[in-house]
This record gives C-alpha cells, sequence and structure tokens, in this order.
C-alpha cells in the first residue's frame, strides 16, 4: 500500500513592517524619492518634513492627514516625479 500524500509544511514569513498602501508606507515612498533626488538644502528642507511628519504618524498612530500636510505632499509628489 502506497503512503498517503502529505502536504508540505507551510512557511511562515515576517510580517510587514509597515503595511503597503498605508499612509506612513507612502510617505517613506515619497522620502526615498526626495532622497533619490537630494541635490540643494530646499530638497532637505522637504526630506526634513515629511521625516518629521513619518515619526509623528509612528508615534502617535495617525490615520488620516491634515489637508494642508496632504496638499503639500502632492505638490512634493508632482516636484520629484
Amino acid at each position: 500500500m502506497k503512503p498517503s500524500k502529505k502536504k508540505p509544511a507551510k512557511r511562515t514569513t515576517a510580517k510587514r513592517a509597515v503595511r503597503t498602501g498605508s499612509i506612513e508606507h507612502k510617505l517613506l515612498q515619497l522620502y526615498n524619492r526626495i532622497d533619490d533626488n537630494l541635490i540643494t538644502d530646499s530638497m532637505s528642507a522637504d526630506l526634513q518634513w515629511v521625516w518629521t511628519l513619518v515619526e509623528d504618524i509612528q508615534n502617535k498612530r495617525f490615520t488620516k492627514l491634515c489637508k494642508e500636510d496632504f496638499e503639500k505632499c502632492n505638490g512634493l509628489w508632482r516636484q520629484y516625479a
């Protein structure tokens, strides 16, 4: 008699530190995009502003941005696209 077929053991994968599609994830993508294009001090100020926003979201667990913040983020996306 043949042995019964066994299912292979499931591999456990590490959970992501940041959920894909979350505000934090999108801001980190913006941070990386600015960092890749870093040339002048004004870009450095933009980089610092985005990082401060990321830290606020991490520490205070925000789920939404205020209108001024997301408008500035949209402008930065256009600028560094």
